[in-house]
């Protein structure tokens, strides 16, 4: 997979602020697969509370285990309506080709 384009899944809950969470889900930005590289997660919190939060959040460097690699990523959602939310997880694994 070595300088192939590739991306990633991701899809996770936001933490619990005012009493409520988001869902939320996406596939990365493609990039090729040089050691360290990055993807960016970008899109929209599902709607609760009558509201949506947006997120643009660089992944960690590529963690390389088990002939693939995956993705950290931990961020803020953009102010909605008086506070923020926290997206956190890890990207989907990708085997080496």
């Amino acid at each position: 997979m070595e300088n192939k384009l590739h991306s990633h899944t991701f899809a996770g809950r936001t933490s619990n602020n005012e009493d409520h969470i988001h869902q939320y889900s996406g596939v990365t930005d493609e990039i090729s697969d040089q050691l360290g590289h990055i993807h960016y997660i970008e899109g929209s919190t599902s709607f609760e509370d009558s509201h949506v939060h947006y997120y643009r959040i660089a992944t960690s460097p590529a963690i390389y285990v088990n002939g693939g690699h995956y993705h950290v990523y931990m961020g803020n959602a953009d102010f909605a309506k008086n506070h923020i939310q926290v997206i956190a997880g890890d990207t989907s694994f990708l085997k080496k080709e």
